[in-house]
């Protein structure tokens, strides 16, 4: 998937970047290992910016130097971060999590200079699946995706934040999933451990987990879609 992003992205040379819901900072450290430049990561999570420091202190000075985490929303403005914009804003299967997806968009567009682009990867639902259906409430209900974006809204809002959008490609077929009755086997399973764990701790592991199953089921079905969208801001 990273290699795929990296082929997609314009030719960098010291980019100045923003990985919005960066996550334990894979994405970052992937990208400045290869293009160099200067990043910060996003994350809500203080336990992930914590680890994906300690990763960065641990690959040297230079890189810890380079790569910076902080816990702060991808909502929040991000120009006090790129005061002169951002050559390149990255959103890696993050946006889901967003309460507003065409909001976030909007949001991070203003953080790019001008020629800067916005890359996303990220699930996107078919045009014929109901809201609904019960593996999409319990995919959306598990990983917290409650205004997962269609790909006809994800359109609009790259268009309405004055993005072009210059790249869309498919990625579904690099999606690996369990032969059919595994993965009914084990959405049986992590069914049956939410119903009896509830809202505990380990409860809400399993909620998920069972959402991870879901999503398979809605990509066995064909009803799940793996984007690549890479968006740019005219220069």
């Amino acid at each position: 998937m990273h290699e795929r992003l990296l082929g997609a992205l314009p030719r960098l040379s010291a980019p100045r970047v923003i990985d919005a819901g960066c996550g334990l900072g894979g994405t970052t450290l992937y990208l400045h290992a290869r293009v160099g430049g200067s990043y910060d990561g996003l994350t809500l999570s203080p336990t992930q910016r914590a680890r994906a420091a300690r990763e960065a202190q641990r690959r040297g000075r230079a890189v810890a130097g380079s790569c910076r985490f902080h816990v702060r929303s991808y909502d929040d403005d991000v120009r006090d971060l790129v005061p002169q914009g951002a050559d390149l804003i990255v959103a890696i299967e993050s946006l889901a999590h967003s309460p507003d997806p065409a909001r976030t968009i909007g949001n991070l567009a203003r953080g790019l200079r001008p020629g800067g682009s916005l890359a996303v990867i990220d699930d996107v639902p078919a045009d014929e699946l109901r809201d609904d259906d019960p593996d999409f409430m319990g995919f959306k209900e598990g990983w917290h995706a409650l205004h997962l974006a269609r790909a006809g809204a994800l359109d609009g809002a790259l268009r309405g934040a004055d993005l072009q959008v210059v790249r869309d490609e498919d990625l579904t077929p690099l999606v690996i999933l369990r032969d059919p009755a595994a993965r009914e086997r084990r959405a049986r399973m992590s069914g049956a451990l939410k119903r009896v764990l509830g809202r505990s701790a380990a409860g809400q592991l399993t909620d998920a987990l069972h959402g991870g199953m879901m999503l398979e089921r809605l990509y066995g079905r064909g009803l799940m879609r793996y984007k690549l969208l890479v968006a740019r801001r005219a220069g």
